[in-house]
């Protein structure tokens, strides 16, 4: 009876050892495993992560050395920007020249310093406060573009400048501080002849041209 004890103890001890020491190897074998598809998953993100920053800094490497050549006229613009339509932007230079000047008139700085390039707002910003000292107020302003003609296109450094010949016809009436009439021209109006110059970088997002220089003929 003593005997028969002494086996199963043996056995239980036996089993014990031997679930003991599959155990361990199974917990080996499982743990060397799991370590290792963590290591590759890490090594494939890493991965990814430099393949992207290479690849963003090849593009913006791409977009530094993006260089336009130097050139002038319509046909040299049209090979840069194929989408260029000389119709359509005499048809904006015309609406701008008008909305122009009467926020020049009227010292509206917000719509001149979305339109103007810097050194031009200084120029009619200086003409504004020149006005505003005298006590000068333009009333009624009426101004009608009769022509319009592109005469230069230049591109310079990724720029393009496009100078238009405008005749056109203002009518206005300026008052003293008073209230007194200082210049009526509101019946016949004054025929001026200007080449206004207006520019807008190649890579640029905005369809918004600058007007970028002023020149008046008569």
């Amino acid at each position: 009876m003593k005997t028969g004890k002494k086996v199963q103890y043996f056995d239980i001890i036996l089993f014990a050892v031997i679930a003991g020491v599959l155990a361990i190897r199974l917990y080996r074998i499982l743990g060397i495993k799991s370590k290792v598809i963590i290591k590759k998953n890490e090594d494939s993100v890493q991965n990814v992560v430099n393949l992207n920053k290479e690849k963003i800094k090849e593009e913006d490497k791409e977009r530094e050395n993006i260089s336009i050549e130097n050139g002038e006229g319509l046909q040299h613009l049209k090979n840069v920007q194929p989408n260029f339509n000389e119709a359509d932007f005499l048809s904006g230079a015309e609406k701008a020249l008008p909305m122009i000047l009467e926020a020049k008139y009227t010292a509206n700085k917000k719509i001149l310093i979305s339109f103007l390039e810097d050194d031009i707002f200084r120029i009619f910003e200086k003409q504004i406060l020149d006005q505003e000292s005298k006590g000068h107020t333009v009333k009624n302003c009426e101004i009608s573009v009769s022509e319009r003609q592109i005469q230069e296109i230049k591109i310079q450094e990724n720029i393009v400048y496009i100078r238009v010949n405008f005749k056109f016809n203002e009518k206005f009436i300026i008052n003293n501080s008073d209230g007194s009439v200082f210049l009526d021209l509101s019946k016949d109006g004054d025929e001026k002849t200007v080449a206004w110059t207006f520019s807008r970088p190649l890579e640029s997002d905005s369809p918004n041209w600058k007007l970028f220089g002023v020149n008046q003929i008569n």
